[in-house]
């Protein structure tokens, strides 16, 4: 009998907020479940927005490759195998409950015998929580595979009852994981010992380092409803958010923390937003209680549950991902010497030119625009800049090129052809995402 898998997927949940002696949020389950799995300690999402990498994850491949960048040009073609599809050829009964702008039309449904977008307050706490609890206690007949994405920690960030006291964490973010960790003990509870469960986010968030800077972006959601119900408060907030955080300029992201933090995610590739958490419980090869501080990706999930759960030829065909069983049996020298990276978030949906392109390797991470040459390059030495506060391109040239020459290459390398049919959507199906995305606040 092969184990039912699920896979747990927490948006904008940060990698330091799992693990680490700084976080100040308190996660005794998540601490529970890490005792039982493997911690890749350096895993990282290719993207710092959902739609594209929760894209990568169900293919194994890259966004340059699935051609799923944000929710805007195309969806994702039929030229790519999926994860659930895999499953479901194995004989898997296949569901996924997502949410945020996961709608179907994006065709990540392919392959899932039920695919659910709900609304982001159908909270784990509520009663979508319930029924999801027995359903996992009940549905024991036949193997399946679940992918559940949550929405808990992103803003406006869930909180509740005993939660919002500061024993629970110095800020709204930190209070959020923990009232989360207490829902999380309910799902992973309602599992069997022998489910094959991978905890991980789809990306990280930009949280403001001043108390000043935090208590502007708790206006978000207010400012939220207010543009929603309240005409002309839209041109005002154009003309006020420039007072309030200087060195804005048109919606373009600046080295101002309050709007970045304001922004949360998608405007870069700094660790913050695309360093996640993933822990892997599964068969004898994910030793409990075990670390893994290798480069990891997100590419690389689908080779590795293909390997793991022995599901035919699926993993080797895919671009980009490796099998990391492989590398808990070889160490670092099956492992990755460099991650791709890139940010094409929603406020920049629409305007590829300002999309932004990277590679980390160990030291190094180097930034330049995908398509527009026009950007300038970052280059941050990690090692001794652990903020990503100095861009020395104009220092290390030579390290520059050697890693704008190394993410071509890769790109280059792991090129497809034009998907075979027709992915744009329609003008229908493109109102239906931005209208979604207003309901989340990310489009005006």
């Amino acid at each position: 009998m092969r184990p039912n898998v699920l896979i747990v997927v927490v948006d904008s949940l940060r990698a330091d907020r799992v693990w680490g002696g700084a976080r100040t949020c308190q996660t005794p389950n998540l601490d529970d479940f890490r005792r039982s799995a493997t911690a890749f300690t350096r895993a990282y999402s290719v993207a710092s927005t959902t739609t594209p990498c929760t894209t990568s994850i169900l293919t194994g491949t890259y966004p340059f490759v699935h051609g799923v960048h944000s929710l805007a040009g195309r969806r994702l073609g039929s030229e790519l195998p999926t994860l659930p599809e895999l499953f479901k050829a194995s004989g898997f009964h296949t569901w996924a409950e997502m949410t945020g702008p996961l709608e179907a039309v994006t065709g990540l449904d392919r392959g899932f015998d039920e695919y659910r977008c709900r609304e982001y307050t159908q909270w784990l706490d509520t009663q979508f929580g319930d029924e999801l609890v027995a359903r996992l206690r009940a549905d024991g007949n036949r193997p399946w595979f679940g992918y559940l994405h949550l929405w808990e920690v992103h803003y406006p960030r869930r909180v509740t009852g005993r939660y919002h006291r500061s024993s629970y964490g110095r800020t709204l973010y930190d209070r959020s994981v923990s009232s989360l960790d207490e829902q999380l003990g309910r799902v992973l509870d309602a599992v069997d010992d022998d489910t094959f469960v991978l905890f991980t986010a789809d990306h990280g968030e930009y949280l403001a380092q001043s108390r000043k800077n935090e208590l502007v972006t708790r206006l978000k959601g207010p400012t939220a409803w207010l543009k929603r119900h309240v005409p002309g408060v839209k041109k005002l907030k154009r003309r006020v958010m420039p007072l309030v955080f200087r060195g804005m300029r048109g919606g373009t992201p600046t080295d101002t923390e309050g709007y970045r933090a304001w922004l949360g995610h998608g405007f870069h590739v700094y660790e913050s937003l695309v360093h996640v958490p993933l822990l892997v419980r599964g068969p004898s090869r994910f030793p409990a209680g075990s670390e893994v501080s290798s480069m990891v990706s997100h590419v690389d999930l689908f080779p590795t549950l293909a390997s793991a759960l022995e599901l035919g030829n699926g993993g080797p065909s895919h671009r980009g991902g490796l099998d990391l069983t492989r590398v808990l049996e070889q160490g670092d020298g099956a492992a990755r010497s460099a991650i791709y990276l890139q940010a094409s978030g929603a406020r920049r949906m629409n305007r590829p030119e300002q999309w932004l392109a990277g590679i980390r390797t160990e030291r190094h991470k180097y930034v330049r625009g995908m398509f527009n040459d026009a950007l300038p390059e970052e280059l941050y030495d990690l090692e001794s800049d652990p903020g990503e506060r100095e861009n020395v391109a104009g220092k290390l040239p030579d390290v520059a090129a050697d890693l704008r020459g190394r993410l071509d290459e890769l790109m280059q390398s792991e090129a497809t052809s034009e998907p075979a049919e027709d992915t744009a959507y329609t003008p229908e199906e493109q109102a239906l995402l931005e209208q979604r995305l207003q309901d989340l606040g990310y489009l005006d």
